[in-house]
């Protein structure tokens, strides 16, 4: 299901954060930050926007796949059952790190998986200050 969709993956995350996240990276304005809970718990445009970007593209990599996303089960905690349909899921924090993202520092990260039936099939982490990208394959006979 998953093996030759590695590297289109991979491209997907590239281009949402040189999209939504890159260009706000040192650059977000204090209406673009927006406390989620409390202070140390922050959404930003990047964050909202990156999600979009992965959901749009991940859902055209894999007709018939769901994405549950950080910030929208924030918005519908009824996102979550997504989780335990037929339906394989993918998994988004789209800036994970986010305080370290307001703050200007590099120390933040894109975190994709793959989940079908309650079994994590891949994961992708992207830092993408520093370009670097990892990869696992997680399901029995992949990776």
């Amino acid at each position: 299901m998953i093996d030759d969709k590695l590297p289109d993956v991979e491209e997907a995350l590239r281009k949402a954060a040189a999209a939504e996240i890159l260009p706000r990276y040192r650059q977000l304005a204090a209406h673009e930050i927006v406390e989620k809970t409390g202070p140390h718990d922050l959404v930003t445009i990047a964050d909202r926007q990156a999600e979009e970007h992965l959901t749009a593209s991940l859902t055209r990599l894999l007709p018939g796949s769901v994405v549950v996303g950080e910030e929208a089960v924030h918005e519908d905690p009824a996102v979550y059952d997504a989780l335990h349909g037929d339906a394989p899921v993918w998994i988004v924090d789209p800036v994970d790190g986010t305080r370290q993202f307001v703050r200007g520092e590099a120390g933040f990260c894109t975190l994709v998986a793959l989940a079908h039936r309650g079994e994590v099939l891949a994961s992708w982490t992207y830092a993408p200050v520093l370009d670097a990208m990892a990869w696992r394959c997680g399901a029995a006979g992949h990776g």
